[in-house]
């Protein structure tokens, strides 16, 4: 089944992951599955898991860990001050030509062309090719979302090469990532986050009475409705990991959004609480490999949330959600709201 194909099966709501457990060896996917909080904390922070299960990664370490400090210096806070100067009015100018009076797809008509020019504006892009890059950028995604799909790999791969080609002057270190998690990764996770709040109208409430919350809400958000469920790690030697022993060349598994539902770290961890002050979402993990990206990601569905939540009323109706994505990753394929009338 196709990444982008509608999945309507409630038994794989990206909001309701499995229960944390116990590490265990799993035969069926030669791998080891690790979902509670600590368990999976420690294999994050774990320097001899990698990215991939390549011997060419070890002579790389130094290339990347001088990549990852351009990246971040380049998503400065002073940066992000910036974009957010520029992104922001932008929101509110694309909410108000929206139609009242009737639903609206919020996901279709507001997150994702807001998105796309946010990831124009950040990384340079000539604006005359944004849909060529969004194309790219989508198939990108989608081959992330679902890594069994080789149809989906194959095209990513392409498709990658001319995204970075096409963004090769941007002053931007590793834009086409970039690019695609603004353009892609970050309408998705609006849409889960989005879905999280009008499930819950007491908390969309809350935030709309309360906006300084937004920071706190932020977090929350991320724990309960977090993108990425789960990820893999190779390991680079055979290593003692808490309670268990992890062969050289093994694969591990990390379901990261189990880990955001453990009720040892986050009490009554399945209800929604922007006020919740638990610390230690897995979103963007942690450790070496941790997302370079999280604050601008931050700032970014901060920014879109707060107008969401400004200006847009509670679904009219309740629906059965659909599903797109895969293993990885699974999104609200749409959302309708109604806006608000503005004095």
């Amino acid at each position: 089944m196709s990444a982008d194909t509608p999945l309507n099966d409630q038994l794989l709501d990206p909001l309701l992951p499995p229960r944390p457990v116990a590490p265990y060896y799993d035969p069926s996917q030669d791998a080891w599955v690790i979902s509670r909080h600590a368990d999976v904390l420690a294999a994050l922070r774990e320097p001899r898991l990698r990215l991939t299960n390549e011997p060419k990664e070890v002579s790389d370490t130094g290339m990347q860990s001088r990549l990852r400090s351009e990246t971040l210096a380049a998503l400065s806070t002073a940066r992000l001050a910036e974009w957010q100067v520029q992104i922001e009015p932008l929101a509110y100018t694309l909410v108000d030509r929206l139609p009242g009076g009737h639903p609206i797809d919020i996901l279709r008509e507001f997150a994702r062309p807001w998105s796309l020019a946010t990831a124009v504006i950040v990384t340079g892009a000539d604006t005359s090719r944004a849909e060529r890059l969004a194309s790219l950028a989508r198939q990108v995604s989608l081959a992330t979302a679902d890594p069994a799909d080789s149809s989906l790999q194959f095209a990513a791969a392409e498709a990658n090469t001319e995204l970075k080609q096409m963004l090769r002057d941007s002053t931007i270190p590793r834009s086409g990532a970039v690019f695609v998690a603004l353009s892609q990764t970050l309408p998705c996770f609006l849409a889960n986050a989005w879905l999280a709040l009008l499930r819950h109208p007491e908390e969309l409430a809350r935030l709309r009475a309360e906006p300084d919350l937004m920071p706190q809400a932020m977090e929350e958000l991320l724990r309960y409705a977090g993108l990425t469920r789960k990820i893999s790690r190779y390991s680079g030697a055979t290593l003692k990991l808490r309670e268990i022993t992890i062969a050289e060349g093994a694969r591990v598994i990390l379901l990261l959004a189990s880990a955001n539902r453990d009720p040892e770290q986050f009490p009554d961890p399945d209800r929604l609480d922007l006020t919740r002050r638990a610390a230690g979402p897995l979103a963007f993990g942690t450790g070496p490999h941790a997302c370079v990206g999280a604050s601008l990601i931050r700032m970014a569905a901060s920014v879109a949330t707060r107008v969401v939540v400004e200006r847009f009323l509670e679904s009219p109706t309740i629906a059965p959600v659909e599903w797109c994505g895969g293993s990885v990753f699974r999104w609200a394929a749409s959302l309708y709201v109604l806006l608000r009338t503005q004095n």
